[in-house]
């Protein structure tokens, strides 16, 4: 797998997510901190993450649109320019995420060319796991600016 982002990558990176709208709309901040670690935390859980079979739990879609984001980002650390998005995601939803805080890691498991592999955990305010997710990031044959590379399958 490619070398993890240097210092001056992981400020522009945190950066550029954390300031981004729907970022703020989803209460959602980025951390690049730990090597080969996406890590996101919601914090606080807002009324509008609630509502998980009419409780006050985290509700699924706030799980897997997070689950989406740290999925996609920790492949796309790895696409050094290139674009790259979720072609799938597979969701385990082991206990109710209840409580004011919760947060997902995610980490690449194994990059390819043009697929990355990768796990996350949803760990609650008292640090259970309370869902978990594998999914895979396609890379695209071009980079950001459009520019076609080669691509192998």
């Amino acid at each position: 797998m490619a070398e993890w982002l240097s210092p001056a990558e992981i400020a522009d990176f945190e950066h550029r997510w954390n300031d981004h709208p729907g970022m703020h709309h989803m209460g959602v901040k980025v951390d690049l901190r730990t090597a080969g670690v996406v890590r996101c935390v919601v914090d606080p859980i807002r009324p509008h993450h609630r509502g998980g079979l009419g409780t006050e739990a985290v509700n699924g879609a706030t799980i897997a649109g997070v689950f989406d984001l740290v999925i996609g980002l920790s492949g796309y650390v790895h696409t050094r320019g290139r674009r790259a998005g979720v072609a799938q995601l597979s969701i385990q939803f082991l206990r109710p995420v209840l409580g004011d805080r919760f947060e997902t890691l995610a980490r690449a498991v194994r990059a390819g060319t043009n697929l990355v592999f990768s796990t996350a955990e949803l760990v609650d305010e008292r640090g259970v796991i309370c869902a978990r997710c594998d999914g895979i990031v396609a890379v695209a044959g071009t980079d950001r600016g459009g520019e076609a590379k080669e691509a192998v399958v």
